[in-house]
């Protein structure tokens, strides 16, 4: 039977050759995101030959229990074994969450028994990072006139890329963010704001890398992602709502950064919207190229 234990910030080395072998695009299997995420959504994970499992909260119904599909060295058919052998004995039902449609055609394949749910707010937005980095196009012409219109009203703006030195002024910028003061009857919305504080503290134990966008020395906009492969996780991007364009500024800035550094860069999955209007509109509006979709698969009920 395996045995699950809790995600903490000291596990991040153990489940980063995972996140650097996967295969999906999906921001799930990202050391930043399970960490980020491990207290709201429980996540425990177990190492069994090579292949990481991951139980959590389902994404359809929190109140229930189910797991992340597997990866690792073990062939899909044989963690799904693993798994389904672990449920047998521990007598839980098998139920599977945030299977991204990259990874589903095979899970349906081996569990034809089994219910497929789409999960609607739970897709994940990749765009092209070229795009991102230009906003060229007539797509994108809202957003580059907001840029734009950053670059002329604020002359005395600045750029540069995250140190541990600059980790105080960040977590002050967050604390005093208005969505977090705003969201405090908002469990999700104020868990991730403070999940973004604690994430910055402890910046140095990351593989990640981070932005600042300062207007007159003072921090406008802050952005952190992971790169993996040939795609960019921006799990982070926050500014200050009384600057109009800094949130598309940090956003093409760090795009710009980041591919400079990493010309290999092809992607960039700014995640899911969580159904949240005013969000969706907002990613829908930087033209994503792919929605990679998730699926809940669990028995069939008939």
């Amino acid at each position: 039977m395996l045995q699950f234990k809790p995600i903490t910030i000291d596990d991040i080395g153990k489940l980063l050759p995972f996140a650097q072998a996967c295969h999906t695009r999906s921001c799930d299997y990202t050391p930043g995101n399970l960490v980020m995420w491990a207290r709201f959504m429980d996540y425990r994970y177990a190492i069994e030959e090579g292949t990481l499992f991951v139980q959590c909260k389902s994404q359809l119904d929190i109140n229930s229990r189910a797991f992340l599909a597997p990866i690792g060295a073990l062939p899909i058919e044989e963690s799904i074994k693993v798994l389904r052998q672990h449920c047998c004995e521990a007598g839980e039902r098998f139920h599977l969450t945030a299977v991204p449609e990259d990874i589903y055609p095979a899970l349906q394949e081996l569990l034809p028994e089994h219910t497929a749910t789409s999960l609607e707010n739970w897709s994940d937005y990749i765009y092209s990072a070229e795009s991102l980095a230009t906003l060229k196009g007539k797509a994108l012409n809202k957003k580059r006139n907001r840029y734009n219109k950053f670059i002329a009203e604020n002359p005395e703006h600045s750029y540069n890329r995250c140190t541990a030195d600059d980790i105080k002024e960040i977590v002050r910028f967050l604390a005093s963010n208005r969505d977090c003061q705003h969201n405090r009857e908002d469990n999700m919305r104020c868990y991730e704001q403070w999940q973004c504080i604690a994430t910055v503290r402890n910046l140095t134990l990351y593989s990640q890398h981070a932005g600042i966008l300062r207007v007159k020395g003072e921090i406008a906009a802050f952005t952190l992602g992971e790169l993996f492969g040939d795609t960019l996780y921006v799990h982070i991007e926050k500014a200050d709502h009384n600057i109009a364009g800094a949130s598309e500024a940090i956003n093409r800035m760090f795009i710009n950064d980041m591919l400079k550094e990493y010309p290999e860069i092809i992607y960039v999955n700014r995640e899911e919207d969580l159904g949240d209007p005013g969000l969706r509109q907002v990613k829908r509006a930087y033209n994503p190229i792919i929605m990679l979709h998730r699926y809940e698969i669990h028995p069939d009920e008939n």
